[in-house]
Order: structure tokens, then C-alpha cells, then sequence
């Protein structure tokens, strides 16, 4: 075993142990995926886990509001933990914290301690993604920092995709503490992994973190207006296709296999809009990535716009073709908005990602909750549309808010 690792660590670290930055994206990428992971991995196996826990399939939905409730205090708060303490102080504490909430799930013999361990491992996991941003932040120039940045964001739609399925695998080959077992294991060997590499870049060290402190670095970057429309616009993405996930598929297709196909597809579109994205930034430049996901979002509009007026009669090939150009413009926006956004916040940078994060959640939340409102209705459709003609608006009013900076700065100069 010990050999084992020591192959693996090899292959991923220098040989002074610490982390290279040539690889240093595939890892992060792997370690937000299994994290992202453990959210939807035991979907396949509820009505098994309800009869284990003797509970009911209702119940068994409160697991997954617990994971959620973790994410979010978990991800509020270790921003600014990072901020003052720096990214490995926090980030393997947490990371012990989700292998121990990973180790009871597989033993859990009741609904309770399940979802206790359940929202352990959330609060420990929440922190790998702003990490994960930190840590780009800081070792990365700004031309690698915006490809790194598309890989990055791949962590969710590639999760989506792989996990349900790996999680039904698992459940034919033994049961469903298998996958959170496995999951275990990937995270010991990332804790393994992680815990190798140095502290980059060390944030203000104090000695006693307080609630002051943390409220005034929230609003540090909330009152930065530029800082609040970039942090929006990837939580307005993510909303949209929420609402397509959990809704629109059921009024067109029957069968849960095409269902699950229906709502795939446009991901597998926004891994490979990621992979153009980041040939143009590489290759080009950022700026040019921003246009062009602008001009896609604009024949997104178009189309909309001809569906509305001359197709009013929506089919299922009219709704994919639709999602799958908003999942390609989001591939190139999401990135930007994130890059944006931490350029705006460079004073709290780990509070600033913890902010876009937190705001995603919300935002999907109250996207699910609209479209479990509106579920079977053309609304529904409507609402996924409003929400990315939103993001079109706020994109445009970035200008303004970039013209007033620049004039407030130069008054101030001449003050």
C-alpha cells in the first residue's frame, strides 16, 4: 500500500513534494469531483438505503437538504478562515472532517446518524472548491489562470454526469455503502496527496478569529458593485439549467433513461465548450473567449426570440438545441465571471470565492423551488430563458459600473 502511494504521489508531485503546476489542475479538478460527487452518487440506491434505515423514501430527501445545509455554512465560512490562516491550515482539517463523514455513512444503521454524517461531510468538503480558488489564485499568472479556471468549473457537469451512474454500478456490485466507501478512499489518498504541498501564499495570520472580522471582510467585497454582477452571473448559469434538469425533461420524455440522456446532453456540450474556451484563452486571449461567449448568448437570443414568435408549439429537439447553446455560452462565461470576480476582491480573495459560491447555492435553490412550483408547464421553459436573458443584461450593465470606477479613480487622482 505504502508503495502504492508512493507511485501515485510521484506521478502528481515534484520530487521535493510539492505539487507542480502543470498538473496541479487535474488534481484540483479530480478532488472537487469527488467531493461534487458525493452529492447525487447515492441517487440510484435511495429506495434500498430507506428500506437499510428503516425509513421512507420521503425521509430519504432530507439527507440531500442536510448535505446542502453543509455545503453552504461550510463554504460561507472557510473563506475567511483561508483568508486569515492561509489554504493548508484550513483545507486538511476539512478534508479529515469529510473522510470521517464518508466512514459514517457506510456504517450508519439509522436515518439520524446518517444525516448527521451527512452534513459532516459537506461542512469538510464545501472547502475544496475555495480552496481549489485560492490556490489558482495565488501560483498562477493571469493567462493560466483563466485556462485553469474552465478546468475548474468542469468539477460540476462532470460530476452530474459520471456520479448517478457510478452510483447504480456500485449498487449491483454490493451495496450502496460501496460508494461511500470508495469515496473514502479517494479522499484519504487526496488528503495524502494535498498534505504534501506547502503553504503557497500565506494570508493574514491572527490570533484569534472573531465574527467581526469575518463580517468585515464580507462586506469589503459586497460593496464592491463590479465584484456583486460578476459573482451573480455564474449562480444565474447554473440556476438556468437547475430548472431545465428538474423540470423540463419530464414535459417532453417518459422513460427515466431518457430523461437521464435529456438532461446529459447539454452538460457533455459544456465540457467541450470548456475545452474550445480554454484552446482560445491559451492560444489567444481572455478578452476574446468573453466576446465570443457574448456572441453566443446573443444567437441564443435570436433563437429564443424565433422559437417564441414562430414556434409556439415547443418540441423536445427545439428545448436541447436551446440548452445545449446556453450550456456552450455558459462554458465561456462562467470562467470569466469567476476570473472577474476575485480580480475585483483581491483584498479577501478567499471570502470573494466563497461569495460566488454561496451565491450559486441560493440562486439554485430558489431555481429549484421555482420549477418544482411550475413543474409541466411551458413557464417553466420561460423562467430557465429569463434567467440567461438576465445574465445577458447584467453582463451589459458591467460596462456602466466599469465607467464609473474609471471616472470615480481619475477624479480621485486629480484630487
Amino acid at each position: 500500500m505504502k508503495h502504492i502511494i508512493e507511485r501515485l504521489g510521484s506521478a502528481i508531485l515534484k520530487r521535493d513534494g510539492e505539487l507542480s503546476n502543470r498538473r496541479i489542475a487535474v488534481f484540483l479538478l479530480l478532488m472537487n469531483v469527488i467531493t461534487s460527487a458525493s452529492v447525487s452518487i447515492y441517487i440510484p440506491s435511495m429506495k434500498q438505503m430507506a428500506i437499510d434505515l428503516q425509513t421512507t423514501n420521503e425521509m430519504m430527501q432530507m439527507t440531500i437538504v442536510a448535505h446542502l445545509i453543509g455545503e453552504f455554512f461550510g463554504r460561507a465560512l472557510s473563506g475567511p478562515f483561508i483568508n486569515f490562516h492561509g489554504v493548508r491550515t484550513i483545507t486538511i482539517p476539512a478534508l479529515i472532517l469529510s473522510t470521517i463523514g464518508h466512514f459514517g455513512c457506510c456504517i450508519s444503521a439509522s436515518l439520524p446518524f446518517f444525516i448527521c454524517m451527512r452534513f459532516t461531510q459537506a461542512v469538510g468538503a464545501s472547502v475544496v472548491y475555495i480552496a481549489s480558488l485560492s490556490i489558482i489564485n495565488d501560483l498562477f499568472n493571469e493567462k493560466e489562470k483563466a485556462g485553469v479556471v474552465g478546468l475548474l468549473e468542469l468539477y460540476q457537469p462532470v460530476a452530474w454526469i459520471i456520479s448517478p451512474f457510478v452510483g447504480a454500478l456500485f449498487g449491483e456490485l454490493g451495496n450502496w455503502r460501496l460508494s461511500f466507501f470508495v469515496l473514502m478512499i479517494a479522499q484519504i489518498v487526496g488528503l495524502i496527496l494535498f498534505s504534501s504541498c506547502p503553504e503557497k501564499k500565506k494570508r493574514r495570520n491572527i490570533a484569534k478569529f472573531s465574527a467581526k472580522n469575518l463580517v468585515k471582510d464580507y462586506k469589503i467585497v459586497l460593496k464592491n458593485s463590479y465584484f456583486v454582477i460578476y459573482a451573480l452571473i455564474p449562480g444565474l448559469f447554473a440556476g438556468g439549467y437547475m430548472i431545465f434538469a428538474t423540470s423540463c425533461p419530464f414535459i417532453f420524455v417518459n422513460n427515466s433513461a431518457d430523461i437521464a440522456l435529456f438532461s446529459a446532453i447539454p452538460l457533455l456540450f459544456y465540457v467541450c465548450g470548456t475545452f474550445v474556451y480554454r484552446y482560445i484563452v491559451r492560444n489567444y486571449s481572455l478578452k476574446l473567449a468573453k466576446k465570443l461567449g457574448v456572441a453566443i448568448y446573443l444567437i441564443f437570443g435570436i433563437y429564443v426570440l424565433y422559437l417564441t414568435v414562430y414556434q409556439t408549439n415547443w418540441n423536445a429537439f427545439y428545448l436541447l438545441s436551446l440548452m445545449c447553446i446556453q450550456c456552450i455560452g455558459s462554458a465561456f462565461l462562467v470562467p470569466v465571471s469567476v476570473l472577474k470576480a476575485l480580480e475585483s476582491a483581491s483584498e479577501a480573495a478567499s471570502v470573494g470565492a466563497s461569495t460566488v459560491v454561496v451565491f450559486r447555492n441560493i440562486i439554485m435553490s430558489v431555481c429549484i423551488s421555482v420549477s418544482a412550483k411550475f413543474s409541466g408547464n411551458i413557464v417553466t421553459i420561460m423562467a430557465c430563458v429569463f434567467m440567461t436573458v438576465a445574465t445577458i443584461l447584467m453582463l451589459v450593465t458591467t460596462r456602466r459600473v466599469i465607467k464609473i470606477r474609471k471616472k470615480k479613480q481619475q477624479k480621485n487622482l486629480q484630487q
